[in-house]
């Protein structure tokens, strides 16, 4: 998108189209492999009702599933805390409903890829402060926001020196440990599930801990909570979910994802190819719950309004 090309001259609010791609994998995003815009993505743009501007605004990333029920509660939240939201659009854009079943139809490297270019197109709106935009997400969306804060990747997507001014991933799956541990110093908080079987927490841990000689991640769990804990669903068992097991899939300078399984199988993910062997032949590796507590969902939207209050109203 052109600099001298006004996006919200005609229009503040509402539905706006911008150019994004598709990297299969951070291979792909980090070598200009498949990274032409071609594909239009829309999101939307909320103001809160009574909003004082320049108006800090979060940019929300849904999960496997699509946009939920918990998802917008949370933007309603926020909203009505201050922020103005730009919800993205990533599967309806695409033609797609779900993931959950096939995590290839529309990957981590372009979500984020869609996150990095909405960040552009709005950084650009005279209505909003952009240097206070936040990312927030859920599930796969959580590891968006969390990779979102990996310093190749804001090296490689930024286009104007926008940045991300906060990272709130939820129940995210930090399961690519980087051989470049290079960060952006934006604050980041983790709110997790204590029960969560999907994207497990120990993960989680373990890159926190990865991540302490360059910089601090804040973490809050949930006791009794599984994975969607903010949501009002019932837990149930999904038994067509592809979990992640406690263990990293190593990424490489160049991008390139080796995962070396349990029985020292060596497995390169940078294929399609690659991704369906070792979904043929990693045992237990489908089956996960999903579904919302009452007491984690409730203090869960205190504590994401919470923390961006803390960045960009403190």
């Amino acid at each position: 998108m052109s600099d001298k090309i006004n996006p919200f001259e005609k229009k503040k609010k509402g539905v706006f189209f911008f150019k994004s791609s598709n990297p299969y994998e951070f291979y792909d995003l980090l070598n200009g492999k498949n990274m032409d815009d071609k594909q239009d993505v829309w999101g939307t743009l909320i103001f809160p009702e009574n909003a004082k501007k320049p108006c800090p605004l979060i940019i929300p990333i849904h999960g496997s599933a699509g946009l939920r029920e918990g998802h917008h509660t949370h933007m309603v939240n926020l909203l009505d805390a201050g922020f103005a939201i730009f919800r993205i659009h990533h599967f309806e854009s695409r033609g797609v409903i779900s993931i959950v079943e096939n995590q290839t139809e529309v990957t981590l490297a372009s979500m984020i890829t869609d996150a990095f270019r909405a960040l552009t197109l709005v950084s650009k709106h005279p209505d909003v402060d952009s240097d206070k935009i936040g990312i927030m997400g859920w599930s796969l969306g959580g590891s968006t926001a969390f990779y979102a804060a990996w310093q190749p990747i804001i090296d490689t997507l930024t286009q104007n020196g926008e940045k991300f001014a906060a990272h709130l991933p939820i129940y995210p799956g930090t399961l690519l440990k980087p051989e470049d541990n290079r960060w952006s110093d934006a604050p980041m908080h983790v709110l997790f599930g204590e029960d969560d079987d999907y994207t497990p927490l120990s993960l989680c841990k373990k890159m926190i801990d990865y991540m302490k000689p360059v910089r601090s991640v804040d973490l809050t769990t949930y006791p009794n909570a599984h994975h969607s804990f903010d949501s009002i669903d019932p837990v149930e068992f999904i038994p067509y979910a592809i979990r992640l097991k406690d263990m990293f899939i190593d990424l490489k300078m160049d991008g390139r994802q080796i995962f070396t399984d349990e029985n020292n199988n060596t497995f390169h993910l940078d294929s399609l190819e690659e991704r369906m062997r070792l979904l043929k032949e990693t045992p237990n590796i489908l089956g996960a719950h999903a579904g919302g507590n009452w007491a984690a969902r409730k203090q869960c939207h205190k504590d994401a309004v919470s923390f961006f209050q803390k960045q960009f109203f403190s």
